[in-house]
């Protein structure tokens, strides 16, 4: 059965890695939507927060980042065109408080994770410490929730958008 779930996974990261979609000057993996330089593609599949981050990773993104407010809303527009289409409006996204109680970051790929530094938390959220994954909330317009990590959700997957020959340069030059 495991080597089962493996194959699949496979074939779906080949499937999904496929360029296609965009614009002139930058393209997505397949399924992905592009936003200015990043793409994104919210799953309907339910898994907990560890399993969606390495979905992610299998279809060549990571668990969606928000780093202001250009961003979160990228995401409640995403999170709104998906609401009556799935069968769970709560999202994970990849934060996670879960090395230090309290310190929330962007876990990110690798083990380079950063700190938050900008946040969009609901109203006396994040309120327990025993829930240490972030998520966004369709019902709240968006808003963040730290929920229990182990709890099979919806969630929202991120790419770098691929840039074409005449964009190779520039986006070498922008890179931070």
């Amino acid at each position: 059965m495991e080597n089962l779930k493996v194959a699949l996974m496979f074939l779906i990261f080949v499937a999904v890695n496929l360029p296609t979609g965009g614009n002139a000057a930058h393209s997505c993996p397949r399924g992905f939507e592009l936003h200015g330089r990043k793409c994104y593609i919210a799953l309907d599949l339910k898994a907990s927060w560890p399993v969606a981050k390495e979905y992610c990773t299998i279809i060549g993104g990571k668990l969606a980042a928000i780093a202001n407010a250009q961003e979160q809303a990228i995401i409640a527009k995403i999170v709104s065109k998906m609401n009556g289409k799935s069968t769970n409006p709560y999202y994970w996204l990849d934060g996670s408080d879960i090395l230090v109680e309290g310190e929330w970051r962007w876990m990110g790929d690798r083990g380079n994770s950063v700190p938050f530094t900008y946040t969009n938390w609901h109203t006396g959220e994040p309120n327990l410490p025993d829930e240490s994954c972030l998520e966004v909330r369709y019902e709240w317009q968006s808003k963040w929730n730290n929920a229990h990590c182990w709890i099979d959700k919806s969630f929202i997957c991120e790419a770098r958008a691929i840039a074409t020959e005449g964009e190779i340069e520039d986006d070498i030059l922008q890179e931070p």
